[in-house]
């Protein structure tokens, strides 16, 4: 054999055994990446730190901590681990609310930086109104919205702690209270017309955010942290910019406390509390992001104000929290329509169709154990649209959860969920379509309405309406805002276009329960 075929055979024998040898080099890398995420200290945060992930983890790392991360809202947060998940530690962005509804407290608590939940006002309505010569209460910022002259987005109190946080400041300020608010006390009448001016909603403070954006020709000012605001301002035209305004009769701030739950991991829970207090730490991530540094050492950002600002306190009793949380979801929000569009064809046979009607289930109150259940299911003063699809599209159902109505209403999803039967193809737009026109008569009747359609489908529209046709059909009609489902075989792309052409955000069903994703999109609607 010659020097040159010997050489050429001897690569192509290494060729193969590398082929040979990849899956298990690929399962060997597998398996140690999944051991190190287990080992990692584990961190169950607010949704709203996702952007300051990369500097927590570079921090972390220097002082010898790997970090693994998940995310949740605040009341998720609390059940999550109230079911029994394991996470070493949690970084909620309020720490009241944790310490009042943990049956286990956490064995140590550290704050880590903080933010003020302010109202964003755009410039030339705080110079009409003199809001930059003297702070409004709380009481005048309602008083405005209920007379329909202020027009803000706040997120869903029962979903977001900004919205939370919020509600909890009008109320004490209302009652003249900076701390233990009895339910007594409450005004809800004043409560009722601070919701009025309420036009944008979300379920996380980052997306509210993103969707003011989109649509600040129509909002005079947002509720949210006001390093959100500020950030959310490099986004904005100058006309549109917000000025952040502190009420005079006190804020609540978010304390972002990092809470011990795994005693067996103090030691490593010390090291990265002293790292990210660490002036370098609070000087070049805290500051940059506009949030404000718990370590003295560290300046805050320019743009944050420096004057000095009210201080109210979260309630103190997890029953307040409960009877505030739940009027606002049945008596002060302003109403809602929910529109339901659900895939029945063929392929959702089975365990996707049993997963539909457990959702349904869910949202009739099937579980109303957890708080976030109850605040999830369908509430008083709300009409619920249900329409499904298949090769053809459904008569849709209405049912109203008047006073009085609420228990047949219930029983009338229940029922409706009981019903359900695949077959056919899959004519997604023929009914987002008829969802759209419905959508766009119920704020025709009433503007009042915050209006909404959730949009659950497993696969390709292979029949009626295609994408494009079905928005060359809108026309210049303003779109109901909807929130699909990515699930099944579901075409990812065309689902994430439908979400920005609408002004909705996607979820992801595909790795999580289909009545936690039903839950989630509650907080947006």
């Amino acid at each position: 054999m010659s020097r040159v075929r010997l050489r050429g055979w001897l690569r192509a024998l290494a060729w193969l055994l590398c082929l040979a040898l990849l899956p298990a080099c690929d399962r060997d890398d597998g398996q140690r990446a999944a051991q190190a995420d287990a080992q990692a200290f584990s961190i169950l945060a607010g949704s709203e730190l996702k952007p300051l992930e990369a500097a927590i983890r570079q921090a972390a790392h220097g002082a010898g901590v790997e970090l693994r991360f998940e995310y949740a809202g605040t009341l998720d947060i609390v059940e999550r681990i109230e079911a029994g998940e394991h996470f070493d530690a949690i970084l909620p962005p309020n720490g009241a609310y944790p310490v009042l509804a943990l049956s286990q407290p956490p064995l140590a608590r550290e704050k880590l930086f903080y933010s003020r939940v302010a109202l964003g006002v755009k410039a030339p309505l705080v110079a009409a109104l003199g809001w930059d010569r003297q702070a409004p209460s709380w009481a005048d910022i309602a008083q405005l919205a209920g007379a329909g002259r202020l027009r803000y987005a706040m997120s869903n109190p029962t979903a977001s702690n900004t919205g939370m946080s919020a509600l909890f400041a009008v109320a004490s300020a209302a009652a003249g209270k900076s701390e233990d608010l009895r339910v007594e006390e409450i005004d809800g009448a004043l409560l009722r017309a601070f919701l009025r001016g309420q036009a944008l909603t979300a379920g996380s403070s980052g997306w509210l955010a993103d969707a003011f954006v989109r649509e600040a020709d129509r909002l005079d000012a947002m509720v949210n942290y006001e390093a959100v605001i500020l950030q959310t301002n490099q986004r904005l035209p100058a006309d549109a910019q917000l000025q952040l305004i502190y009420p005079r009769d006190g804020v609540i701030s978010a304390d972002y406390p990092l809470m011990l739950l795994n005693g067996a991991r103090r030691a490593e829970y010390e090291r990265l509390v002293a790292v990210l207090k660490a002036a370098a730490f609070q000087r070049d991530a805290v500051a940059a992001a506009y949030l404000r540094p718990s370590n003295p050492d560290a300046a805050p950002a320019a743009a944050l104000p420096d004057t000095a600002v009210a201080e109210l306190a979260f309630p103190n009793r997890l029953d307040v929290v409960d009877a505030v949380l739940a009027a606002y979801q049945s008596d002060w929000r302003r109403p809602a329509t929910s529109i339901l569009v659900l895939d029945v064809s063929g392929s959702m046979a089975g365990e996707r169709l049993q997963s539909v009607r457990a959702a349904l289930q869910a949202l009739a109150g099937a579980d109303a154990q957890r708080a976030s259940a109850r605040y999830a299911r369908f509430q008083p003063r709300e009409r619920v649209v249900l329409i499904t699809f298949a090769s053809e599209v459904s008569a849709p159902v209405q049912i109203d959860f008047a006073a009085g109505q609420i228990a047949s209403g219930r029983d009338a999803v229940l029922h409706y969920a009981g019903g359900l039967e695949a077959r056919g193809g899959t004519a997604v737009y023929d009914a987002l379509e008829l969802a759209e026109r419905i959508g766009s008569d119920e704020r025709t009747r009433d503007p009042q309405r915050l209006v909404s359609i959730l949009l659950l489908t497993d696969g390709q529209s292979n029949q009626g309406l295609r994408f494009e046709d079905f928005r060359l059909r809108q026309g210049s009609q303003p779109w109901v805002r909807v929130f699909p489902i990515l699930y099944g075989e579901g075409n990812v792309a065309e689902m994430q276009a439908l979400a920005e052409l609408t002004g909705g955000r996607t979820f992801d069903g595909r790795k999580t329960a289909l009545a936690q994703v039903f839950k989630d999109i509650r907080g947006y609607q």
